[in-house]
């Protein structure tokens, strides 16, 4: 019977033995760490720390933003506390206002959100505090705020409707029965513009057929995996996942590896480019800033921002729309009023309107 064990061991190939290995010490260590952590603190009782640590709430919900939103409903205050994260989510409007204008600087997002985000985005301006936060904030600012910048990002965003969107979404009502998916079509719509817009470049996602280059995707999985990090019922899990290269972590690894490539390159090019010379963000960026490292935190950070929060705004935009024809009709009808039978479109019009302040395009 001995013999017979060892001569099974022996005849695993080496890969599997090292995997299996891997696992068993993994595994034995974070048993040990959970149960010194739970000595040192114990975890919470409370039904949604249960229904967190347990993931019993996956059996209602299709994802944990889902959850949230709906214990946010069911809380009278908008508030809840998930206090084995020690973490407190907030939809409370006063809150929200307090803690994103009113006093912005009492509420860092400290080190432990920056450990969850840090290997995506680095020190960019959603990852960092402080000086760090204050510098970047007020270039983009500066820059953002100008005439210039403005009537350059209008004529990218005015040129990308005419020559791709509207095209592509008239294709696709040619066909009867045809179902498109207009958050996906946004969010690409979305990426091509802060791509030209920040870096002058045209990744072209935006096409008739609606492919999708390796570096969006890449984009897609870094964000959604760096993202599922919160989740875990301990950071000590995906550190150590990350430490042995398992799992999503060896996922995340090879996806950043992909985003760090365009990122090098892209600013590679703008250096042989003459930056000094050129419009666009990150060229302004440039003027200021040596570090490339840096800087590749930057040009993440501003992809984050220009595709996902547009292509959320418009998709609910359009959702809400959907839901009250009565305010489309309004809109439709004020649009003929200010731009004209011809559909003249400009910034020097939103003045005049009632229901586009809120939505320029």
């Amino acid at each position: 019977m001995e013999f017979g064990a060892s001569f099974w061991y022996k005849s695993l190939p080496t890969p599997f033995c090292i995997l299996f290995f891997s696992f068993t010490v993994s595994f034995t260590l974070f048993s040990v760490l959970l149960f010194i952590l739970r000595l040192i603190k114990p975890w919470c009782n409370c039904e949604i720390c249960r229904s967190y640590v347990t993931q019993s709430w996956s059996s209602e919900f299709d994802n944990l933003c889902d959850w949230y939103t709906h214990l946010l409903r069911k809380s009278p205050t908008g508030t809840i506390h998930i206090h084995v994260l020690s973490n407190t989510i907030t939809a409370n409007p006063e809150n929200v206002e307090q803690i994103l204008k009113t006093r912005f600087e009492n509420y860092p997002k400290g080190k432990s959100f920056s450990a969850i985000l840090g290997d995506l985005l680095g020190k960019g301006i959603f990852n960092v505090d402080g000086d760090s936060w204050k510098f970047q904030r007020k270039m983009a600012s500066l820059e953002l705020g100008s005439v210039s910048i403005r009537s350059y990002a209008f004529e990218i965003v005015s040129s990308k409707i005419q020559t791709r969107l509207i095209s592509l979404l008239s294709s696709h009502a040619a066909q009867k029965g045809n179902i498109l998916d207009l958050q996906d079509v946004f969010r690409r719509f979305s990426f091509d513009n802060i791509c030209r817009f920040s870096f002058r470049i045209d990744p072209g996602c935006l096409e008739l057929m609606l492919s999708i280059s390796d570096f969006n995707k890449a984009f897609d999985l870094a964000s959604k995996l760096s993202a599922e990090r919160a989740m875990a019922a301990s950071p000590l899990i995906w550190k150590l996942k990350r430490a042995l290269n398992l799992g999503t972590e060896k996922k995340l690894k090879q996806a950043i590896k992909i985003v760090d490539l365009l990122a090098e390159e892209i600013i590679k090019n703008r250096r042989k480019m003459s930056f000094s010379t050129q419009k666009d963000l990150l060229s302004r960026f440039m003027g200021t800033i040596d570090d490339d490292q840096y800087l590749r935190d930057i040009v993440i950070s501003f992809l984050l921002a220009g595709r996902d929060t547009v292509a959320s705004g418009l998709t609910s935009f359009f959702w809400l729309l959907a839901q009250h024809p009565e305010v489309e009709k309004a809109i439709r009808d004020e649009s003929d009023r200010v731009m004209g039978p011809v559909g003249q479109s400009g910034e020097f019009f939103i003045p005049e309107s009632t229901f586009h302040r809120f939505f320029q395009v």
